[in-house]
């Protein structure tokens, strides 16, 4: 009799799955869509956050038990090795983990930045440290990618990097698209978002964003893509903190409700299947369909969509 009831329910979840990769695929092709790349994206040729925060726990002796916070493991470290010069030990991860990580291979037919480049999006937003994104545009014929990182770190306008979207001439397109690193970029060690400072910090001045009209967190621009568009969240996991904040953050106060993605790594036996089902409810709420299973696994799927999409 249990097994008899299970089937009902699984048909019903592939028949959800396949309705919200084809409306996926729809707006990818209509480029309402703008993905969100998390530090899974980026993994194996740079950690993920979790797996980063357990090896310098480990290296540097963090004595407390959630050794997998990282924000929290870097704000140790920055304290009791580096004397408290956060931008030192933001050059050091630079050096360590990010300058000379190696290259994906974007001629991958599955790989994660070769598939979203294919897409004539015209913005690309991005938690990571890393050019992935942009160097995979960069490979993709006729696109012509541009950067952005959040001045979230400065107090003055005039001590900003000079932003693309500053050029009245320049809008975001499917020929010249746009990368924005919400969280930093490592050509610039003090925009990294890494500590538990850096996280309040950047929280609290996003939130006073209505209040500003010269240095806003998120650009007038992205943020308007962020809550008229389709998300695809791609590289978060199960317990990503910074991933539950974003989506709060960005989708508060959105004028229409869409569909979105995140694509969440089955954790199997290692997490409690209520706590899996707790988060497909909660998620659900906010429009947030998730797909468990790896990033490899979807990229198969939307390829095999968009690839049909095309077909005469």
């Amino acid at each position: 009799m249990r097994q008899a009831k299970r089937i009902p329910l699984m048909a019903s979840r592939r028949d959800e799955d396949r309705r919200r990769l084809t409306a996926l695929v729809e707006n990818l092709k209509l480029g309402t869509c703008t993905p969100f790349l998390g530090a899974g994206a980026s993994a194996p040729f740079i950690p993920t956050a979790s797996a980063l925060a357990e090896e310098w726990a480990k290296k540097y002796g963090y004595p407390f038990p959630d050794t997998s916070n990282l924000a929290r493991v870097m704000q140790y470290v920055a304290t009791t090795t580096c004397s408290g010069d956060v931008p030192l030990l933001k050059q050091r991860l630079i050096n360590e983990r990010i300058k000379h990580a190696p290259t994906p291979d974007f001629g991958g037919q599955y790989q994660v930045h070769k598939v979203l480049a294919s897409c004539d999006l015209p913005l690309y937003v991005t938690t990571n440290y890393d050019d992935f994104m942009f160097h995979a545009l960069e490979k993709a014929p006729g696109r012509m990618p541009r950067r952005d990182i959040s001045p979230w770190y400065v107090d003055v306008p005039a001590d900003r990097l000079p932003s693309p979207l500053a050029d009245r001439r320049y809008r975001p397109s499917a020929q010249e698209p746009l990368v924005f690193h919400l969280h930093g970029h490592h050509s610039v060690p003090r925009s990294l978002v890494l500590t538990e400072d850096d996280n309040i910090e950047y929280l609290i001045r996003e939130a006073g964003d209505a209040r500003r009209r010269d240095l806003h967190v998120l650009p007038d621009y992205v943020r308007g893509r962020l809550r008229d568009t389709s998300l695809l969240f791609l590289g978060y996991s199960l317990q990503d903190w910074t991933f539950h904040v974003l989506f709060r953050r960005l989708l508060s106060g959105s004028p229409q409700k869409r569909n979105h993605i995140s694509v969440q790594l089955n954790p199997g036996n290692s997490v409690p299947a209520s706590a899996c089902r707790f988060l497909e409810q909660y998620l659900s709420s906010q429009q947030i369909w998730i797909f468990w299973g790896t990033t490899e696994e979807f990229m198969r799927r939307l390829v095999r969509g968009l690839s049909k999409a095309t077909r005469p």
